[in-house]
């Protein structure tokens, strides 16, 4: 009986202390010691105006995480399975701040992804810094995310100054290629973070690079009518014109372009957002986003290509799961998670210190990760990846073609430049 007494004594000890270690490190998701589930949480806009995207991301992290998990789960951790906790931000920063706050203190998660929209990263992350909690960006493109010298917060994709950069170095080719393009530019953008953001390194360079602009103008959120707006845009005649919207805003003004025929002698340049969602083709005129420079994050044509061996079963799943092809957001879902991984095998714990120590050691150039499409994944001291890089697509015969750079652009592809008079297209 007192042997007995003894062993239940020391199991009761053992358990206290164990409790005890779990409380000081943030609870046992943290913990480094071994454990059946690791909580991932993301962030992400799963409603609103920004859904579909959202639901491509999670569609993407779904099967990474399917995936990872049928291999064997992290074999540093003794297999332990990755768990996922999504919260929807629903593209707004108050909620998206709160959930943030709700999957650290409550979720216990060891690591954050997300959260598309600048507007709500920005803030989601800086809660993330403060309760030091290790953050993979995911789209969300604003300067400030990553050099604000924060610790905890990292970056796959571009930030807007790469984004910006990639357009005017693909209107400045363009321009060398042919002998002519446009002398006067017009941005027109959503009036949130990453608009902003963007339309201030267009400025920025557009001085430096000799251009004009004419026109410099930020909508507000959801509205219902860019008449207005595109009535100054028509009154300063720009020669292109460099549009920042998400899904719904930009499905509004390609439509009244079109209704307007609005002629911008060397095109609309967007950058990204809703003219990289698959959902935006689906619900607009084929006429109406005819000969659109779109700025990708992800090569388009490998995306709408045959994929690689190893990703036919990825792409398959999300078209299943999606009614439609890969996309960019799906591709940095699917990414971002390989690199948790990765992280938590040589972390060996999901303790957040040693998670966000790996994190920030990371230097990856071939396995799933690479599915982005980049060449090497490395962050800088401000959790900044280095070697992300897009793509300047043209809409030609109903696809969107790769034109910069040069290197690859298809042998079958020639760029329209200038653009066709909406007079003057069949």
């Amino acid at each position: 009986m007192t042997t007995t007494l003894s062993r239940r004594a020391v199991l009761v000890r053992g358990a206290l202390a164990l409790s005890a270690t779990a409380f000081a490190t943030g609870g046992f998701a943290t913990g480094a010691l071994a454990q059946a589930e690791i909580p991932v949480g993301w962030v992400l806009p799963l409603s609103g105006g920004s859904a579909a995207i959202g639901q491509q991301a999670r569609t993407g992290v779904q099967i990474a995480v399917d995936q990872i998990n049928a291999a064997g789960g992290i074999k540093a951790m003794g297999g332990a399975k990755l768990k996922l906790v999504f919260a929807d931000s629903q593209s707004k920063p108050d909620i998206g701040s709160s959930e943030t706050e709700r999957l650290i203190q409550r979720e216990n998660v060891a690591v954050i992804g997300g959260a598309f929209n600048s507007a709500v990263t920005f803030p989601a992350t800086e809660l993330a810094e403060r309760y030091k909690t290790p953050w993979i960006v995911m789209g969300a493109v604003k300067d400030e995310i990553t050099e604000r010298n924060f610790k905890y917060v990292f970056r796959i994709n571009n930030k807007a100054t790469y984004d910006a950069r990639e357009q005017l170095d693909a209107i400045d080719m363009l321009k060398t290629e042919t002998g002519q393009g446009p002398k006067t530019l017009a941005i027109f953008y959503e009036g949130s973070d990453w608009g902003r953001s963007h339309a201030a390194n267009v400025r920025k360079l557009a001085k430096e690079r000799g251009y004009t602009l004419v026109l410099d103008e930020a909508a507000p959120p959801n509205q219902v009518d860019f008449s207005a707006q595109l009535l100054k845009i028509r009154a300063a005649r720009p020669d292109a014109l460099i549009a920042a919207f998400y899904t719904p805003d930009h499905l509004l003004l390609s439509r009244q372009l079109f209704e307007q025929q609005l002629n911008l002698p060397f095109g609309l340049h967007s950058v990204g957002g809703g003219t990289e969602d698959p959902s935006f083709y689906k619900a607009v005129s084929p006429k109406a986003v005819a000969y659109y420079f779109v700025q990708e994050d992800r090569q388009v044509d490998a995306l709408q290509g045959e994929p690689l061996p190893e990703f036919v079963d990825v792409e398959k799943r999300f078209r299943d799961t999606l009614g439609y092809g890969m996309s960019a957001y799906g591709a940095q879902g699917f990414s971002v998670m390989y690199v948790i991984r990765d992280a938590l095998e040589r972390a060996r714990s999901a303790d957040r210190q040693a998670l966000r120590d790996a994190i920030a050691a990371t230097d990856l150039t071939s396995g799933p990760a690479m599915y982005v499409g980049y060449q090497r994944i490395k962050f800088d001291e401000q959790g900044q990846n280095t070697f992300a890089h897009g793509a300047i697509s043209q809409n030609l015969n109903g696809q969107r073609r790769t034109v910069w750079p040069a290197a690859s652009r298809a042998p079958d592809t020639k760029p329209a430049w200038p653009v066709p008079a909406f007079g003057a297209r069949s």
